[in-house]
């Protein structure tokens, strides 16, 4: 992993995700951040839901650093469990067990078009992350937001032997003790 920024505000990580993840599912940008309850993570957490965006996580952390993530970074991932159910989400097992070949995005998400074309990740599309939970072991990382950007970033990988590809992620820092998320998962106050 290589570090780009640390000591990011909660913030900017936040509208960074929102202005993303609003645009790819073809809704208007929110603009009522100035009015955020900024200091507040359970607040933070209810606007974010508020907006049909996750919360928990983003909230949960006061600074983050924006990183790359190699290929051996992201075979430390972890993937939500839905992907492949009754598997592992540690994407190393995943490719072991040949799980990444088989695999393909449902629909046609506009990021799989653009790994297809050899395109990068950027800022702008950068992945969540956060440290693993126990129970999501032996991952050393959960992807929170961008599972399926990151599976595909590896096929491609994989495929083509592009092994200095790199993507780009939010890791989560310095975590808010009053967040709700985080008195949830008190291992993640390390």
């Amino acid at each position: 992993m290589i570090v780009d920024k640390v000591d990011l505000m909660r913030e900017e990580v936040i509208r960074s995700y929102a202005k993303y993840d609003l645009r790819k599912k073809g809704r208007p940008p929110i603009s009522d951040f100035a009015a955020w309850p900024w200091d507040d993570p359970d607040g933070i957490d209810k606007k974010l839901d508020e907006n049909g965006l996750k919360k928990g996580v983003l909230a949960a952390y006061l600074t983050w650093s924006l990183v790359k993530f190699s290929v051996a970074d992201l075979l430390e991932c972890a993937i939500v469990d839905h992907i492949f159910p009754r598997e592992p989400q540690a994407v190393g097992q995943l490719l072991l067990r040949g799980k990444l070949v088989e695999w393909f995005p449902i629909g046609a998400p506009e990021w799989w078009r653009q790994l297809a074309n050899g395109s990068e990740f950027d800022e702008n599309s950068a992945l969540i992350v956060r440290p693993a939970l126990k129970s999501e072991a032996p991952a050393k990382w959960y992807l929170e937001d961008g599972s399926g950007r990151a599976l595909a970033l590896l096929r491609r990988i994989l495929r083509y032997g592009e092994t200095d590809r790199s993507a780009r992620a939010y890791l989560g820092h310095t975590v808010d003790e009053r967040s709700a998320f985080i008195k949830c998962h008190l291992e993640l106050k390390v």
